[in-house]
């Protein structure tokens, strides 16, 4: 006797994306200068301009991928300006972590790949890219609560 049993949905891979992976080790990286178990000196905080090229960079993330989420067509403008945005954080990020640094250089080919582009891959990212911008502002909190002299 044969048991019918439901058949399994496929469940669609997602594609393997180098961009989600330096996203995930960047906000690893930024957990642990904020953990509460880091000290608090400027040697692990992030100074003014790291966090600021940062926090560009995720804004104009984010809104191109609201865009696209939302139905607007791929524009490859906007992907060359994200990915000049992330190299120049990276620049910034090059005396905290160089390997980081290095994988957000123009020279990686994962800023040309369609994987890095689709809405799997957005999807996918955009927690790792929030859990970015919540430890940024928490550096930059105690960056000003902690080294302010007014």
């Amino acid at each position: 006797m044969r048991i019918n049993r439901p058949l399994k949905q496929r469940v669609k891979p997602i594609a393997n994306s180098e961009w989600l992976r330096v996203v995930e080790s960047f906000e690893h990286l930024m957990e642990e200068r904020v953990s509460d178990e880091t000290p608090r000196t400027k040697e692990h905080l992030f100074d003014k301009n790291t966090l600021a090229a940062v926090n560009r960079a995720y804004e104009v993330t984010l809104r191109y991928y609201t865009a696209v989420l939302g139905g607007r067509e791929h524009d490859e403008r906007a992907e060359r300006l994200i990915s000049r945005l992330w190299q120049h954080a990276g620049t910034r990020m090059r005396r905290y972590d160089a390997e980081l640094a290095r994988k957000l250089k123009a020279t990686n080919g994962y800023w040309s790949k369609k994987v890095t582009w689709e809405n799997e891959t957005i999807q996918e990212v955009w927690p790792h890219l929030n859990a970015i911008r919540v430890c940024a502002n928490r550096m930059d909190l105690t960056l000003t609560n902690r080294f302010s002299f007014c």
